[in-house]
């Protein structure tokens, strides 16, 4: 039997977070144009008149959005009776730097298992995703292990062996797990598997709010 809902976020506290009761239509929308935008400027080769274009209309929208602003970004907002992080930069559907890592299943062992898409953008190697994109898919994989154990907490330490390179462009699976605890100390690992293969694994110690 699996429990498949978004991720469960637990912040500590630091004055009122924001929240919604859902996620707008048009927020995660507008997340995704900006995202097909930085994945075209990163493989557009038109010339410089164009580039000029584009960065005026681009300009133009900042301005636009800038019209009405908020104190603090918008956190959390409800999916189907669970909280989701929205601006989250790893998760968060508003959030345009966000792949996003999406869909989290949990077993019945209490593991999680979400996935991402990340496009050219994100390449360090090429054909491959920058390292440090792949610790922060792994970083708050484990994170969000924890806090489905129970244990919300904040990653001290985490130690990731990168295998092979992870592809972009290609459908990933993030797997991790809480291991155990001691005092405020928590512990977990996790993966990412591509087309059935590891890419990277990691372990971390986190600590409890």
């Amino acid at each position: 039997m699996t429990d498949e809902r978004p991720g469960t976020t637990s912040l500590p506290a630091a004055g009122p977070v924001p929240v919604i009761p859902e996620i707008p239509a048009e927020t995660t929308l507008l997340a995704g144009r900006i995202r097909e935008l930085v994945e075209a400027s990163v493989h557009t080769d038109v010339d410089g008149p164009d580039l000029r274009e584009a960065a005026e209309h681009v300009a133009a929208a900042a301005a636009l959005l800038r019209e009405r602003t908020r104190d603090r970004p918008l956190l959390l907002s409800h999916v189907d009776g669970h909280q989701v992080s929205v601006h989250n930069p790893v998760e968060g559907p508003g959030n345009p730097l966000a792949p996003p890592m999406v869909g989290v299943k949990i077993d019945d062992s209490g593991a999680t298992s979400s996935t991402a898409l990340l496009g050219a953008a994100y390449e360090g190697p090429p054909g491959r995703v920058h390292g440090g994109w792949v610790a922060s898919l792994l970083d708050h994989a484990v994170g969000r292990a924890v806090a489905v154990a129970g244990h919300p907490a904040m990653t001290v330490s985490l130690a990731v062996d990168y295998r092979r390179g992870t592809p972009h462009g290609a459908p990933l699976t993030i797997n991790a797990r809480f291991t155990g605890k001691e005092g405020r100390k928590v512990f977990a690992t996790g993966e990412i598997v591509a087309d059935g293969e590891v890419t990277a694994e990691a372990s971390a110690i986190l600590v409890t709010y």
